[in-house]
This record gives C-alpha cells, sequence and structure tokens, in this order.
C-alpha cells in the first residue's frame, strides 16, 4: 500500500496561494485519472481516499490542518494502514529550487521546512519520498517574510507556469508507485 500526501492549508482564503497550489493540482490528478472522489473524515480533519492505481492500492491524502500541523494525519494513516516509510511520497512546494522545477527525491533533508519536521517527527524517520516543486521567492528587495509570502496569491502568469508543470508531477507520482 502506498500513501501520496499533497500538502496546503484548508480553508478557501487560501486556495490560491503558493502553498496550497497542490491541492488544486491534486484534484486535478484525481479528475484526469477518472479517480474517486475525496469524502472528509470529520473525527480526523482529513480529506481521503482508497484507490488501485497501476495495480497499487493507494491513499491519498490532503490533511485539513496547517500545513505545519501535517506530520499528525499523516502518522494516524501509516500506523492504520501500516504502511512503510518508503512507500509515502509528500508533495509540497520549495522556494529554493531553480524556476518551475519539479524534483522527485528520497530522504531529502528538512530544508527548514516545518511541515516536513513534523512529518519526520511524528513518523520517527526522514526515510520517505517527495516531490519538491518550486514557487517563487520573495525579491531582494522584498521586506516580506518567506512565511507570509507563501500564503500570498500567485499572480495568474505565475498559476499558468505552475499548471504547466502538472505533467512533470503526474510522472513522479506514476514514478513512485512503479518503485
Amino acid at each position: 500500500m502506498r500513501l501520496i500526501v499533497w500538502l496546503g492549508n484548508p480553508w478557501e482564503q487560501y486556495k490560491n496561494t503558493r502553498h496550497n497550489i497542490w491541492f488544486t493540482m491534486l484534484d486535478e490528478f484525481v479528475n484526469s485519472n477518472n479517480l474517486w472522489s475525496f469524502s472528509y473524515d470529520n473525527k480526523y480533519g482529513w480529506e481521503a481516499f482508497t484507490t488501485l492505481l497501476d495495480w497499487n492500492k493507494v491513499v491519498f491524502l490532503k490533511p485539513m490542518e496547517f500545513m505545519n500541523k501535517s506530520g499528525w494525519p499523516v502518522s494516524k494513516l501509516v500506523n492504520f494502514y501500516k504502511i512503510e516509510p518508503k512507500d509515502i511520497l509528500v508533495i509540497h512546494d520549495e522556494i529554493d529550487l531553480p524556476v518551475w522545477i519539479v524534483k522527485l527525491k528520497f530522504w531529502w533533508w528538512l530544508a527548514g521546512h516545518n511541515w516536513l519536521r513534523d512529518i519526520a517527527l511524528k513518523l520517527w524517520t526522514q526515510d520517505f519520498w517527495r516531490i519538491r516543486v518550486w514557487v517563487d521567492r520573495p525579491g531582494d528587495s522584498s521586506t516580506q517574510s518567506v512565511a507570509d509570502y507563501v500564503l500570498w496569491n500567485f499572480r495568474k502568469e505565475q498559476i499558468e507556469a505552475v499548471e504547466d508543470k502538472y505533467l512533470d508531477i503526474e510522472k513522479f507520482v506514476f514514478e513512485f508507485l512503479w518503485k
């Protein structure tokens, strides 16, 4: 069994922010691959569903917590289904990659990402897969903090550039499933 976690913040005001573009991409992935839709679990505060994809049983998870608290729902599902860390894929934004790069990595350092740190702490390991997608960084002259910046909306042309990377993300999801 595999677990694919798409990180974001759950509330409407964050819909088009750099942190949340992955929830939009996940919905696109689900629709383009004719998969089931998500159901909300009020007890655990997540949206999830389980399906077969390329002969793999896969759980798709949208933690309905702030990104920095993503470890709790991830660890709950991992413990329930007895999923090995090597069978977990976390998709998240990354400001320190070159422009519009998408990378699939195993056991990548946490790089100051509080959401990855929270997941690693709750799982007691960093041995899980990640898809890191570049989402821009505040300019050198900006007085805005990175934390505030990732909660700002993309400009229209930036959303289009990220959407152009959707096929790369989908390719890496299937590459992860075939490993």
